[in-house]
């Protein structure tokens, strides 16, 4: 095989990605602004300016593509949760403003978000229901670890009873929020925050 017939596959394979994840944006850009339900595949194909039938060659279903956006969603929060302790602060510090910063970054997109949300946690729940819970609980529970070698997590609980308990509000609160309009997200994600801080830290 000659250089240029080994190039021809990868360009494919990076135009391949590059619409791909082009269907993904313009996707999440209407259901941010329309709903998930509301938003039919017709328009995600106008909007990413594709033929019908291709959003098909990268998405079998729109339940699919729904699918990607979350385990996208999942990825970013678990990079969040991982580099937290790499900033400035003390850990209970950190654990504050993981709560506190995920309310503001759900609030700051609109109320859309929260329908999205909403069918994100769904379809979770019927396809996978352990799976992504695991993935969630592996992510604080790697958080609190750090917190753990620093000393700075009370060592007479275990830490999966610590991890239960973070996971369990965090699991709590956003759900609390994507199902009730009138849920002051921000104002529970700080106190519940301050609250796991004071619970699981050692008393200084």
């Amino acid at each position: 095989m000659s250089a240029l017939e080994a190039a021809v596959p990868g360009r494919r394979e990076r135009r391949r990605l590059e619409l791909r994840e082009r269907i993904l944006q313009e996707a999440i850009a209407l259901f941010e602004t329309q709903g998930y339900e509301s938003t039919t595949v017709t328009e995600i194909a106008e909007r990413a300016d594709i033929a019908y039938g291709t959003f098909f060659n990268h998405f079998p279903t729109k339940s699919d593509l729904l699918q990607e956006i979350t385990e996208q969603t999942m990825g970013e929060l678990f990079r969040d949760v991982a580099s937290r302790h790499e900033q400035p602060g003390t850990f209970e510090d950190h654990l504050i403003s993981l709560f506190e910063q995920s309310a503001e970054n759900a609030e700051r997109v609109g109320p859309q978000l929260r329908e999205l949300l909403r069918a994100m946690m769904a379809l979770t729940f019927s396809q996978s229901p352990n799976s992504d819970d695991r993935r969630v609980r592996s992510a604080f529970r790697s958080f609190l670890s750090q917190g753990r070698a620093s000393g700075a997590l009370r060592d007479d609980v275990d830490l999966e009873t610590l991890t239960d308990v973070v996971v369990g509000t965090w699991n709590a609160m956003f759900l609390s929020w994507v199902n009730d309009d009138t849920y002051p997200l921000k104002r529970r994600a700080a106190a519940a925050g301050r609250f796991l801080a004071g619970t699981c830290c050692r008393q200084r």
